[in-house]
């Protein structure tokens, strides 16, 4: 028996088949069935069985990952006491949406060179999408709104966001001084994804104040939100983050906090669950000014 076939087991249980276990552990579907078949042939047991399109866990293979995923993290916390002793090593998984990795980008970037021994995969996603997966174990920790942070999380408030308009330089709008909600729905708008927090903050806001309002674009990527803003098709309301030279020769940047007000976001970890010493130095890395406190936690 090998932890990576406990690993593939975990995977199939929670995906609900080889494909989307093989996707999520970055291997190919066959590896993992051998995988699962090699530690059936092991135990004497099935583990699995098909179910229409499916596969799920028999009696005997719901008591076993159990105990697999027991095993699995005792594991990690027993090599994390055993590392600490050198330099810090090991696997980290993040989730964070766009605004938020530009804005740690050069911390990340710091870590990963003080820290060459530690494999970071960043997991780009929804604020709405990043609560389960750390909750699923499939990342250690991740950026996101209070609003969407499960009960089972820990949050810790770490940053605050503005709003910003892009307003292509040749628009009527980028010679007012002070902009209005009723300025901003009256023009074609360059919008967040709307499932996306920062998208809902500016529904929301809309909302409340009794607007109609005229989307052209919803999209995850900022960049893009900004092409359609260069090409002078609309404006756009977007979260705080890097925005290029380039882009700012063709486009105003203006704060409009005032408002959609501030996006803020939390860093998140599971309450119940081991949290590796890797994690915590890269959490204490991108928010150094967060002053977070570990205690009592795995």
């Amino acid at each position: 028996m090998e932890f990576y076939q406990l690993e593939y087991l975990c995977a199939v249980a929670e995906r609900g088949g080889y494909n989307q276990a093989a996707r999520h552990l970055y291997r190919v579907p066959s590896a993992v069935k051998r995988g699962v078949a090699l530690l059936e042939d092991d135990i004497g047991v099935p583990l699995l069985q098909r179910d229409g399109r499916k596969v799920r866990l028999t009696q005997e293979g719901e008591e076993f990952v159990c105990w697999a995923r027991t095993a699995i993290e005792s594991r990690t916390e027993v090599l994390d006491r055993i590392r600490k002793k050198g330099p810090p090593r090991g696997r980290v998984v993040m989730a964070a949406g766009q605004a938020i990795l530009n804005k740690f980008l050069p911390r990340l970037k710091t870590f990963m060179h003080q820290h060459p021994q530690v494999e970071i995969l960043i997991l780009r996603r929804r604020g709405l999408e990043i609560g389960a997966l750390i909750e699923q174990g499939e990342a250690d920790f991740g950026y996101l709104p209070l609003d969407h942070c499960p009960a089972t999380l820990h949050w810790h408030r770490c940053v605050e966001l503005k709003m910003l308009l892009a307003v292509p330089k040749s628009h009527p709008l980028a010679l007012k001084r002070k902009i209005s909600l009723q300025d901003i729905s009256r023009v074609p708008l360059i919008l967040p994804d709307h499932q996306a927090s920062s998208g809902q903050r500016i529904h929301h806001t809309f909302q409340e104040h009794g607007l109609e309002y005229r989307p052209l674009v919803e999209t995850g990527d900022s960049r893009l939100l900004l092409s359609f803003v260069r090409e002078g098709m609309g404006i756009s309301i977007l979260q705080e983050q890097q925005i290029s030279k380039d882009t700012k020769k063709q486009v105003k940047i203006m704060d409009v906090t005032r408002l959609f007000g501030k996006q803020v976001e939390g860093i998140a970890w599971r309450k119940h669950g081991y949290l590796s010493d890797a994690a915590r130095r890269l959490v204490a890395a991108l928010a150094p000014d967060a002053h977070i406190n570990f205690e009592g936690v795995k």
